[in-house]
């Protein structure tokens, strides 16, 4: 067996995370705690959603991981929970069969946005005296997206409808160096035209995220109905090109991570990313963990009504509540400038240039 990876990412490595916005760290993690967390899941790969199983969570605690975000990164609430993902065969039964083309390319998008089947049409939606592009100002701010996804809104006062952390941190548990096998995947270097959108929508007044100037928050969708959740041109048209070719790959637009088992990869927020078919014979097998730089003024750090390491919009509760804070301590604002100035929570990262 090759060596671990050290504690720490080399400059190079820092340097390609600057540069493209993620790095994989390769053989980061102990293959006997891959065989834990392996053996876990496969009790019921298709059905397993989230860990809160130290065998799911020692993969970040129980590695080098921890001891590399905390240098590269800094301080941060460890992982109580996950995101346990399998992305079963293409051709299995569980999946439904459709030609695999470019024109079908997986939409990468952004964590932290409420995304699905709008519950209104379309004609609903124009009826009640909103529109499609702002939809969500009146209302419940409570509302959670399908399937418990992410809040509406993440405050009551609706400046602030995308959630969002420091890192995405993905551990592979089988072999996925064949592209086309389910790959994470993501739109390379595309993680500072990102925050660069962030600040347009801030200094236009916001709100910040889908509804807030040049995204739309609803796409219209066949027979009247209206999808949330997609990325808006404003913000993709200025994506880098950063392509990858092989005969393997039909979405050169995106970038697969691709890795075996015991690599990992570090993902800022801000990187388009999403998961793409897996047209080999066996399942992929992921798991990742969403960490957030720590925040001293925060007093929900560590509490497990968060979901520390599962959560996309830690401002709130993981089921969508609203969470208490002090008069001195506003976590959306925060979060705003956080989400404008990224790697102001990189501890390790201010002095690195992009390679």
């Amino acid at each position: 067996m090759p060596d671990l990876h050290a504690t720490s990412l080399s400059d190079v490595e820092k340097r390609g995370l600057k540069r493209d916005g993620f790095v994989i760290l390769r053989n980061a993690v102990p293959r006997a705690v891959t065989e834990r967390a392996k053996a876990l899941i496969n009790q019921d790969p298709t059905r397993i959603v989230h860990g809160d199983s130290p065998a799911i969570n020692d993969l970040y605690n129980d590695s080098v991981l921890r001891d590399v975000m905390l240098e590269a990164m800094g301080p941060h609430t460890v992982p109580v929970n996950a995101q346990v993902a399998v992305t079963m065969p293409r051709f299995s039964d569980a999946v439904v069969r459709r030609p695999v083309t470019a024109a079908t390319a997986p939409g990468a998008h952004v964590d932290g946005g409420w995304a699905g089947l709008c519950p209104m049409s379309q004609s609903e939606i124009l009826a009640s005296g909103e529109a499609l592009e702002t939809w969500g100002q009146r209302g419940d701010p409570q509302s959670m997206g399908p399937a418990g996804g992410a809040p509406l809104w993440q405050d009551q006062a609706r400046t602030l409808a995308i959630g969002s952390y420091t890192a995405l941190v993905g551990v592979c548990l089988n072999d996925q160096l064949r592209p086309a096998k389910g790959q994470f995947s993501v739109r390379r270097g595309a993680h500072e035209a990102v925050e660069a959108f962030f600040r347009h929508q801030r200094d236009l007044g916001g709100p910040i995220g889908g509804g807030g100037p040049d995204w739309p928050r609803l796409q219209a969708m066949p027979k009247g109905q209206a999808f949330a959740g997609i990325m808006p041109p404003a913000m993709v048209n200025t994506y880098p090109d950063t392509r990858f070719e092989h005969e393997l790959w039909p979405w050169p637009e995106l970038t697969p991570v691709l890795m075996q088992e015991g690599d990992a990869v570090i993902a800022l927020h801000s990187l388009p990313h999403t998961a793409t078919p897996n047209l080999s014979d066996d399942p992929r097998m992921n798991v990742f963990f969403r960490i957030r730089r720590h925040r001293p003024e925060n007093p929900w750090e560590g509490n497990k009504r968060v979901g520390w390491g599962v959560s996309d919009h830690p401002d709130r509760a993981l089921n969508g509540d609203f969470l208490d804070y002090p008069a001195s301590y506003d976590p959306f604002q925060t979060s705003i400038a956080k989400m404008c100035d990224h790697w102001s929570e990189w501890d390790g990262m201010g002095e690195v240039t992009p390679a």
